[in-house]
């Protein structure tokens, strides 16, 4: 499984292992990438297995003297999961004589048969006599109505000219009797309703207590599976992935232990590998809702391999990047707010992590106790921040976000690598939907359908050879939502330089920077505009 790097390749190993999380590629992991996706556009069959793209991982190893890499790929490839010369995977679920292939069977024959029960002919039948009995009855009875309101209205003519008590109470008996005939017909119409619709609850009954037979079933055998998944640390330790999540108090999501990492670290462990540097990265075509770009690098997803992850590194010194870039400064103060220039790498306010945020640091600042945040920067944005001294004045500017009217500028440095061409002066308005993606916190996807409307205005101030420099103007407040914009090839087509979570290439920081942020103040009702220039 060991690939060997080319004859005359030589570089310096790193000190310590990579943080798969937040990393730059070292130069072994960049070169192996490089060496796996030639391997594939030269090879018919692997080209043919990876046609639809497909997260690839590498990572370096060294056994004894000898140095070389390891290849990987998340999940199943070409409906395989073992292919000649990529590490195989922590469990083989494919195995055609095996526990979860027969149960899977199992279950898809009663995914069979629910479907059979839901589109059989006689429910379909039942609900279509349903609906028209339903629509019969409102017609005979709206219907009978109107010839009731008719009559009524012959007889009060005729009361109103005949006096006699023989006529009246003959009037007073044709009354009842449409009346009575109106609940009549009702109680036949009900009746007939109410029957089609106990034959529907027993077919539904039945459909129900199905679902509820195949979800548990569904449950049992992802726990079988995560039970099944074994996997190594750096200390020779082992445990099963559901033990490792239960410890945190997590259930894994669905798929973990199938992504490249831990295929690749495990495999290392087990056969007495020292791993020195890891990457994963994309090859193939773009998807159409994540911000994938062929050759480019991601860190691994926090739900699935966070603590998984988290449990295999144990032992291992990682190499952490720079978090922070440069220190916090205060640009405006007043009774009612103040404007501070949040550096990239420290968090907006304080965060699962225990470090210092920027509310902390505008606390001490400033001594005062109440200050509070009415917006939010992303960790790795440096820019313009503004903070309510006071409930009232922190009311107010809340209520400009909400309703959209305060106004943001943002200088971005993009990476000249794209997936289309850009040109100095060009403008626009990228409209795309966001949602979470939820399998791989935090990162946020393209969501036609459920995604919330994201807004950003656009104008291309120089294309340089080094990074493309973009002035964004957010017109909605998504999550990450310049970021996306930015790398999504619906989009610009070309990621923030160093944004590793969207594909962006390495740099010593993030190339965003909130400059400006325009609102109504609090107190004096002007038009107030806060501005930081910085040098990305």
């Amino acid at each position: 499984m060991i690939h060997t790097y080319p004859e005359g390749f030589s570089c310096q190993l790193p000190d310590s292992f990579t943080d798969p999380f937040r990393y730059s590629p070292h130069p072994l992991v960049i070169k192996a990438s490089e060496l796996l996706m030639a391997r594939i556009r030269n090879s018919s069959e692997l080209s043919e297995i990876f046609t639809e793209g497909k997260m690839l991982g590498v990572l370096a190893v060294s056994h004894g003297n000898e140095v070389g890499y390891l290849a990987a790929f998340s999940g199943n490839a070409g409906g395989m999961n073992m292919i000649d010369g990529f590490v195989p995977p922590i469990f083989d679920l494919l195995d055609p004589k095996g526990y979860f292939k027969m149960k899977e069977a199992e279950i898809s024959a009663l995914n069979a048969e629910i479907a059979s029960e839901e589109n059989g002919s006689g429910l379909v039948r039942l609900r279509e006599d349903l609906k028209a009995a339903e629509k019969s009855m409102a017609a005979d009875l709206s219907r009978q109505k109107a010839r009731m309101a008719t009559l009524k209205a012959e007889r009060d003519q005729i009361r109103s000219e005949v006096l006699e008590d023989a006529r009246s109470s003959e009037l007073i008996r044709q009354s009842q009797h449409e009346k009575a005939e109106l609940r009549r017909m009702k109680a036949r119409w009900e009746e007939l309703v109410g029957d089609l619709k106990v034959q529907i609850d027993k077919h539904e009954s039945k459909i129900n207590g199905m679902k509820s037979r195949r979800k548990d079933m569904s449950d049992a055998l992802q726990e079988w599976i995560f039970r099944q998944y074994i996997v190594n640390n750096s200390l020779g330790e082992s445990r099963s992935i559901l033990d490792i999540f239960t410890d945190s108090g997590l259930v894994p999501p669905g798929g973990t232990g199938e992504c490249a990492a831990p295929k690749l670290l495990d495999y290392a462990f087990r056969n007495g590998l020292k791993p020195l540097a890891m990457g994963e990265f994309w090859y193939g075509e773009s998807p159409s809702t994540a911000v994938r770009t062929e050759g480019h690098f991601y860190p691994s997803c926090t739900s699935k391999c966070g603590p998984l992850l988290g449990y295999m590194l144990q032992g291992m010194e990682s190499m952490k990047l720079e978090d922070l870039h440069g220190t916090p400064s205060v640009l405006y103060v007043d009774e009612d707010i103040i404007a501070v220039s949040k550096p990239s790498g420290m968090p907006s306010v304080p965060g699962l992590n225990c470090g210092p945020s920027l509310l902390d640091w505008v606390m001490a600042e400033t001594g005062c106790s109440t200050v509070e945040s009415v917006h939010r920067l992303d960790m790795d944005t440096s820019g313009v921040m503004i903070f309510a001294k006071n409930p009232a004045a922190g009311n107010h500017i809340r209520k400009q976000f909400e309703e959209h009217t305060v106004r943001k500028t943002y200088r971005a440095l993009l990476s000249t690598d794209g997936t289309r061409p850009v040109i100095k002066g060009e403008s626009g308005t990228i409209s795309i939907p966001l949602s979470p993606d939820y399998d791989e916190r935090p990162r946020q996807k393209v969501d036609t359908k459920q995604g919330k409307e994201a807004v950003t205005e656009y104008h291309v101030d120089e294309v340089l050879e080094d990074g493309i420099l973009i002035t964004f103007r957010p017109l909605t407040g998504r999550t990450h939502q310049l970021r996306v914009h930015s790398a999504h090839h619906l989009g610009l087509g070309h990621p923030i330089i160093g944004d590793l979570l969207y594909g962006g290439p390495s740099a010593r920081r993030l190339g965003l920077h909130a400059e400006s942020i325009t609102f109504i103040h609090p107190r004096s009702c002007k038009e107030t505009t806060i501005h930081q220039h910085l040098t990305l």
